[in-house]
């Protein structure tokens, strides 16, 4: 599954009101839920396996970008939520600079082959300075998600 069938327009925080890491996960997970794309019961699960994987290793790529991620053994399937940081938060990445465009990745845990699918689609779309540059321009939903799959193959 592309992730132009993953991310929608309704899965966009242009502006995350957080700034802990912890905080900005839940934040993002309660943001699935309130649209419809988790459920109420899988929040905990959701919550609880990202920031045991972000207590592991930082998510941070550098440049600015983090992609927070981990596989849910009760998903059904795959989630992804795009957020963006005014203030930018720590996720460890290697250059140690705030991450301000943050892209989260639920994965059901049976499917490891589309979870590293999706990372390295997600790496190589943001490795692109322009990208980068262009996501911190844009100003509606829409425009995030336009951006991102001109990025992607169909």
């Amino acid at each position: 599954m592309a992730l132009e069938n993953l991310l929608t327009p309704e899965c966009v925080i242009l502006d995350l009101k957080e700034t802990d890491r912890k905080e900005v996960v839940l934040e993002m997970i309660g943001h699935l839920r309130e649209v419809g794309k988790v459920p109420s019961g899988d929040c905990y699960c959701c919550g609880n396996a990202v920031l045991e994987h972000e207590s592991n290793a930082g998510t941070g790529l550098g440049s600015g970008v983090a992609i927070p991620h981990a596989r849910v053994p009760s998903l059904k399937e795959t989630v992804v939520v795009f957020g963006r940081s005014k203030e930018g938060v720590d996720f460890d990445s290697p250059d140690n600079a705030p991450s301000r465009l943050i892209c989260l990745l639920l994965v059901p845990e049976d499917k490891a082959a589309k979870h590293l699918q999706l990372l390295a689609e997600l790496a190589k779309i943001f490795s692109q300075s322009e990208m980068r540059e262009n996501l911190e321009k844009a100003e509606t939903a829409e425009e995030v998600c336009d951006l991102l799959f001109g990025a992607c193959p169909v």
